[in-house]
């Protein structure tokens, strides 16, 4: 078992406190998805677990008796961004495999690029350039870098923003076979509440740059939580299948 441990984690941009003192540990084999309005840190709270922002604080991988963390272990797939580049998506997957790619690929490697291509089901534009994809094709050539990897703490930052409604629960039943499976630490960021409650078994909400709530989703989607966080009136559902729909009323005066 794996124990990702972030202790008291701030991070400042200016004068202006992003995050303050964020503590949490969070176990493998379980997602995690985090919650909360924009610009309460979210976004940050993954860059600074993934050291891609400077951040007071501390970040521990605790494996079977063994801290550290190596960040080659840590996959990071951010918002889709405006990366340019001539690469084809075959090329962008082989490149999660940087660690250990040699002058020579072998039939293995491309063999794993394809396979991981096709998990996603977008194998059919492996030879198309990135640029030329869609912002849904390429957020999902982007999760398939990070998979082929095989990292032991998966970052995911709204990965399902550019996606239609069969590709998200592609991308998102894909991030948790592969959590329960490889026993890794998955994080995600995302907005849509419904879809942090069906695959986030444990939600972390995140308030005025601080933990507001940490639990079980089902113990802490409530119409309170929600009015406090975001604002809103609400209801919450509970469906027998195990998780929850919220529908918003209206803004809160």
């Amino acid at each position: 078992m794996r124990v990702l441990e972030t202790k008291e984690l701030s991070v400042r941009f200016g004068d202006h406190l992003v995050l303050d003192k964020v503590s949490a540990d969070f176990t493998s084999g379980r997602m995690t998805a985090i919650i909360g309005s924009n610009g309460v840190g979210k976004t940050t709270y993954l860059k600074a677990i993934a050291q891609l922002v400077r951040a007071e604080g501390s970040v521990v991988l605790n494996e079977d008796g063994v801290r550290g963390l190596d960040k080659k272990t840590i996959a990071y797939v951010p918002q889709l961004g405006s990366l340019h580049t001539k690469l084809t998506a075959f090329e962008m997957v082989l490149l999660g495999l940087v660690n250990s790619l040699k002058w020579h690929v072998t039939d293995e490697q491309i063999e794993l690029v394809y396979q991981t291509l096709s998990d996603l089901g977008i194998r059919h534009i492996a030879r198309q350039p990135f640029d030329t994809l869609s912002g849904g094709q390429k957020q999902l050539v982007s999760m398939a870098q990070s998979l082929i990897g095989k990292p032991k703490v998966l970052l995911l930052d709204e990965p399902t923003s550019a996606l239609d409604l069969r590709h998200q629960l592609i991308v998102m039943g894909l991030a948790k076979k592969y959590t329960k499976e490889q026993d890794v630490v998955t994080i995600f960021v995302v907005h849509d509440l419904m879809l942090a409650s069906r695959y986030g078994e444990d939600l972390l909400v995140l308030h005025d740059g601080s933990v507001y709530a940490y639990d079980k989703a089902e113990k802490i989607l409530t119409p309170e939580l929600i009015a406090k966080v975001y604002g809103v009136d609400s209801r919450v559902i509970d469906l027998p299948e195990g998780y929850q729909i919220v529908l918003p009323l209206a803004p809160r005066r």
